[in-house]
């Protein structure tokens, strides 16, 4: 697949030349998808610059780039950092051999663990760290090893998730043959519990469901475009943006995304000629999508001051039902910040969050 990637470059290039002049200033730019650490720097520091030349990227933007450890190497950490990169998300996944094995990842604990030195050693001072529990097999002091590997490696930031079995994949296949076998949902849930006593004791705090980080400096910036609902733009293959009030997809495939970009005339264009799905977003389901996206974030959830101001309308009254019912079940509860009224999840809310946020689909 290596040959394919300088023809993907000037794709995605093209992609932006098209879409992104007019667009503010960006403030953080994320790689990730695939994996793209497999780039050379050059390439990586390549895209910045065409990014810059027609938008402009902010001096103190955040710049993060996905990496799985096996595919970097100290030196190319080093020409990222010099390149401009200052956020690295390694896709360590687990620190068990076994685990990683069942998961069909590349690497191994060791080489998790060396990469995450050589981050620090290249000059990354803001890391963050993908592990998944719920594991087939998975025991909660195994777990718990996890979290004790992870706090003590010296990153700044956590992202944890709860094992996802896609349909039609050879993992659904193994499960549903009995070939896997996934641990039960209490298991699950206690591992969450075990997860929310342990990491704060450690030194860091959950601002979002799945999120923890060393202090609110490093928070992800980029990921909490998402949870405000706010405008982004996706490029390449495969992926997603909310352009205005439109919420957007590009074709899945490199040959189809580099065949409808070749066929594109080289001119301004509101979308991405790449697209596969464009959906307009009405008022109501962006005030829905305000509140289900909102509600993930566990320290600010929802405002009700930038409701009104993004709305128009005042969120007690457009869903006067919704919010007494989570209230009433303990889900969630008023909290005075400095803004005014904020609507955040309770332990209990996190802990049953799909309860929470089944009440504004």
């Amino acid at each position: 697949m290596s040959h394919f990637i300088p023809f993907y470059l000037d794709g995605l290039k093209k992609e932006m030349l098209l879409v992104l002049p007019g667009a503010e200033h960006a403030d953080s730019v994320y790689f990730g998808g695939g994996t793209p650490s497999l780039l050379k720097p050059g390439q990586v520091g390549d895209l910045l610059e065409t990014i810059d030349a027609l938008i402009g990227i902010n001096q103190d933007a955040e710049i993060t780039l996905e990496a799985n450890p096996g595919t970097v190497t100290l030196e190319s950490l080093k020409a990222l950092h010099h390149l401009g990169v200052n956020r690295l998300s390694l896709g360590i996944q687990s620190f068990f051999d076994a685990d990683l094995k069942t998961l069909g990842r590349i690497h191994s604990a060791a080489q998790a663990c060396e990469s995450i030195i050589e981050a620090q050693t290249a000059g990354f001072n803001n890391i963050s760290l993908d592990l998944i529990f719920g594991l087939p097999g998975q025991t909660l002091p195994a777990w718990e090893q996890n979290l004790e590997q992870a706090t003590s490696s010296g990153v700044q930031h956590l992202s944890l998730y709860s094992l996802i079995i896609e349909p039609g994949t050879p993992f659904e296949r193994k499960v549903a043959s009995a070939q896997l076998e996934l641990p039960d949902d209490d298991l699950v849930a206690d591992m969450f519990e075990l997860t929310m006593d342990y990491l704060p004791r450690a030194g860091f705090e959950q601002y979002e469901i799945s999120s923890w980080a060393w202090g609110a400096a490093y928070e992800s910036r980029h990921n909490k475009v998402y949870w405000k609902n706010q405008e982004y733009y996706g490029l390449g293959a495969g992926a997603h943006g909310k352009v205005g009030n439109t919420r957007v997809q590009n074709v899945p495939t490199i040959a189809e995304y580099l065949f409808t970009l070749g066929e594109a005339p080289e001119e301004k264009q509101a979308f991405s000629p790449a697209l596969e799905e464009k959906i307009a977003i009405d008022e109501f389901t962006a005030m829905q999508e305000s509140m289900l996206l909102g509600l993930r974030m566990t320290h600010e959830g929802v405002s009700e001051t930038e409701f009104r101001n993004r709305h128009q309308a005042e969120m007690r009254d457009v869903f006067s039902e919704e919010i007494a019912r989570i209230l009433q079940f303990g889900l969630a509860e008023w909290q005075s910040q400095a803004d005014g009224e904020h609507l955040v999840l309770t332990h209990r809310g996190i802990m049953l969050g799909n309860q929470a946020f089944q009440e504004f689909v």
